[in-house]
């Protein structure tokens, strides 16, 4: 018969089993803690396995430093198979805006690019880490050509590129990646954006010179009215299938072929009268009398470019004539002086030489 000696004996046997079973449970399981509970925070332990969001180079802040500055325990033990154990703070866009709310004050401005219209964040930046700044998948240019694959198509049969367009920060050297006030996305007013850059002397690979263009504009008295706000009227801003990129047909030099679309660009704006009409008393101001001196100096086999008396950016004269020329290497001058009915001009190519628009005939 058991005795309450025994039985008090074999009790403590029992209740010191559990408790030492208890207590291995524990120390199994509270270094664990990080994996399962999921409550202190401890990014090591994520990271042991998500090692491949931290695999490059750049890190995202809060990668860096805390995963639960986006991710928030559901209270599911995790890592176990089929088992979401995390979810984010806020969805989309909302949850990179939560930190970068400039970025969603920007939605307010005219122009929003789509990806950002429609927060797809991610269809240009990676989460966690990137080889690039500001976490993008590639750099720019390759970035935006993943979406707007034809520049990087067309660009490749184009016969003059714009350097900025994939040199440098290539396309948001121009362009605002997210949102801005300016069509297009533009960083600046069109004009403004280009004298930017254009604000110097540009050597080119091939031993070309672009003249400081602001500078020219800034000591000249008259501009082209084209100019007025933007210089794509007349040139490409990524790439062309002309020299200089041109939007449409002007020659390179002093001599061409005088037919309508040899002129094409400046024809876009002024009355191909200028050209074909031999005789009359409106349509240009440069005639003697009525017989039209454009007509004359352009419509014929070795027509003169409209470039061999016009600068085609600004000048001191009104009818833009220009100071000098390029006639091979030298700066050939046009010393042109207006007068009240006509005027006269002493170039390279003939000696001085006066007109009068006068009393028609």
């Amino acid at each position: 018969m058991e005795t309450a000696k025994n039985k008090q004996t074999k009790n403590f046997g029992l209740t010191f089993n559990k408790f030492s079973l208890i207590l291995l449970i524990a120390c199994v399981l509270i270094p664990n803690m990080a994996v399962f509970g999921q409550s202190d925070g401890n990014d090591n332990a994520c990271v042991e396995c998500h090692k491949r969001t931290v695999q490059k180079d750049i890190l995202h802040g809060p990668t860096a430093t805390s995963c639960t500055s986006c991710h928030e325990s559901n209270g599911k033990k995790h890592p176990l198979a089929d088992v979401v154990g995390f979810t984010l703070f806020a969805e989309g866009a909302e949850l990179c805006y939560s930190c970068h709310t400039v970025f969603k004050e920007e939605q307010n401005l005219k122009f929003v690019h789509k990806p950002v219209k429609n927060g797809e964040c991610s269809e240009c930046h990676e989460v966690h880490s990137s080889n690039n700044k500001n976490l993008v998948f590639a750099k720019s240019p390759e970035l935006c050509f993943f979406c707007h694959s034809n520049f990087d198509k067309d660009r490749e049969k184009a016969k003059s590129i714009h350097t900025a367009s994939y040199a440098g920060d290539a396309c948001t050297q121009c362009h605002k990646p997210h949102a801005s006030a300016e069509k297009k996305l533009l960083a600046d007013n069109s004009k403004q954006l280009c004298l930017n850059c254009h604000n110097k002397k540009i050597e080119k690979k091939d031993g070309a010179i672009i003249a400081n263009i602001e500078k020219h504009l800034t000591e000249s008295s008259y501009m082209h009215k084209a100019l007025s706000s933007s210089c794509t009227s007349c040139h490409n801003p990524h790439y062309s299938s002309r020299n200089l990129l041109l939007t449409d047909n002007l020659p390179i030099g002093i001599y061409a072929k005088g037919v309508e679309e040899n002129f094409a660009l400046c024809f876009g704006c002024h009355d191909t009268d200028l050209l074909n009409l031999e005789k009359t008393d409106s349509y240009t101001q440069f005639r003697e009398a009525d017989q039209n001196l454009h007509f004359l100096h352009v419509n014929k086999e070795k027509g003169r470019n409209c470039t061999s008396c016009h600068d085609v950016h600004a000048a001191n004269n009104t009818k833009l004539i220009a100071k000098t020329v390029k006639f091979g290497r030298w700066d050939m001058p046009l010393n042109f002086i207006e007068n009240e009915n006509g005027g006269t001009c002493a170039t390279g190519c003939h000696k001085e030489r006066s007109y009068s628009r006068g009393a028609v005939k």
